[in-house]
């Protein structure tokens, strides 16, 4: 009868060397697959809260100048703005924007009423960089900035204001108020960023402000 014998040493030191490749090929294709839904994920939220951010600023920058049941060539003076001509505000990569709203702010729109008869209240809303520098700032009329979206930049500001039969673009650092009270479009630049998965990307909005066309 033949004895049976176990693994030699050398037979057992090449089936743990092959264990130990096929284990550490599995760790790093497992690694490799964790760090593609990391960055995948954050590149999601990235594109989502850039989305957002422009909607909202385009949601604003569309109504600007707005009066209610007016024409939005008459002068309506409320608190100490005159619109259509003080309908937006502007400094250094930060934009105001300024119309009626059924909303009440606590300012009412002098005597201007929407077609229904509702009241109007003024909405005064300005987007800036907040002071940390890294986050996107919302203020509501006489309102403290609030950070609404953070690891946000704003790279650039600009008003397109009618020059012949063209468009002159100007940044919101250097527009004039004459500029201003003409500026017929406006364009807005900003960066989202993801730290954790270092996932960058960088969005932009046009658009025309409806109450001065």
């Amino acid at each position: 009868m033949k004895q049976q014998r176990g693994f030699s040493l050398v037979e057992l030191m090449v089936a743990i060397l092959i264990s130990s490749i096929l284990l550490l090929g599995v760790l790093q294709l497992f690694g490799n697959s964790s760090e593609s839904d990391r960055t995948a994920n954050a590149l999601a939220r990235v594109q989502e809260s850039g989305r957002v951010a422009i909607e909202i600023i385009g949601a604003d920058a569309r109504r600007a100048g707005y009066q209610g049941c007016s024409s939005a060539a008459n002068e309506t003076t409320v608190s100490t703005y005159t619109l259509p001509k003080d309908a937006l505000g502007a400094a250094k990569n930060s934009v105001t924007f300024r119309y009626a709203t059924s909303e009440d702010t606590g300012t009412d729109f002098s005597a201007s009423k929407a077609c229904d008869g509702t009241t109007l209240y003024l909405r005064a809303v300005t987007y800036s960089q907040c002071s940390n520098g890294t986050s996107l700032c919302m203020k509501l009329n006489s309102g403290s900035d609030d950070p609404i979206l953070d690891d946000t930049v704003i790279d650039s500001i600009f008003f397109g204001v009618p020059s012949g039969s063209s468009t002159k673009w100007i940044e919101s650092a250097n527009v004039s108020a004459d500029e201003m009270a003409n500026a017929r479009t406006m364009r807005i630049n900003i960066t989202v960023n993801d730290k954790r998965s270092d996932v960058t990307r960088t969005f932009s909005g046009t658009y025309e402000l409806r109450n001065r066309i």
